[in-house]
């Protein structure tokens, strides 16, 4: 059975990126933009967990929970917010939020969050029991973010962002990925990263993907990003 999520959050870019990560594991997600249709959202679906940021219009993360709470509702939830003061997180906790996680975050944290909350409340979540990420004519190794080329017999050590970086594009494996989307998913949404900083990585991958020999490329797309496709694909 789907983990069904509900995310209330008002910055746009931000409710895509958590959207679009938690569609690609599995969950049934549900976005609302503002504390009204959240709290209701909430109060007529069951739903596993809730992400809510603190500052939203109409109704706070700290009104839905007290509300939520008071109306028996015990679905786990997970606080968003900018604010780092303690007195604001164990407002977040008193109100009745189980967790508390400030802006900026690393997606992969908040998965992990998520995923811990839901084991506690007896949810199971399908984790990937696959060792490697099979591309079109190469492997990624995720223990080891090792890169190689059956064909060639040859390999090549990622590091931590270039594995990232790879496993996003196989993720939209012939989709075109746009300069802020890779920003965002690869150094956060609220980054001071300089968008230039993405060219070097992919320029470090793909010469990567030259050294054992694959005939996979990641493609730019003039005006719009960057994309990975393997040599059999179909220009576009």
């Amino acid at each position: 059975m789907m983990i069904k999520l509900l995310i209330i959050e008002d910055e746009i870019r931000l409710s895509e990126i958590l959207y679009d990560w938690f569609c690609n594991r599995d969950f049934q997600v549900t976005v609302c933009h503002d504390g009204i249709s959240g709290y209701e959202s909430a109060l007529k679906v069951s739903y596993d967990a809730i992400i809510s940021d603190v500052m939203l219009p109409d109704m706070d993360g700290f009104t839905i929970v007290k509300k939520l709470r008071s109306m028996k509702v015990r679905t786990p939830v997970i606080m968003l917010t900018a604010r780092v003061e303690l007195q604001d997180k164990l407002q977040g906790f008193g109100a009745g939020a189980e967790d508390y996680l400030t802006k900026p975050f690393e997606i992969e944290e908040l998965d992990a969050r998520i995923k811990v909350l839901l084991k506690k409340n007896g949810k199971t979540v399908r984790t990937e029991s696959t060792k490697c990420l099979n591309g079109p004519d190469f492997i990624l190794e995720k223990n080891s973010r090792t890169l190689n080329n059956p064909t060639s017999n040859k390999s090549v050590k990622l590091s931590v962002k270039e594995y990232t970086l790879l496993f996003y594009f196989m993720e939209n494996y012939g989709q075109v990925l746009s300069k802020e989307q890779i920003t965002v998913r690869i150094w956060g949404y609220d980054t001071d990263i300089e968008y230039n900083n993405e060219e070097v990585y992919i320029s470090f991958l793909r010469k990567k993907l030259k050294f054992i020999e694959t005939s996979s490329v990641i493609e730019t797309v003039r005006g719009v990003g960057y994309r990975l496709r393997g040599k059999a694909d179909e220009e576009f």
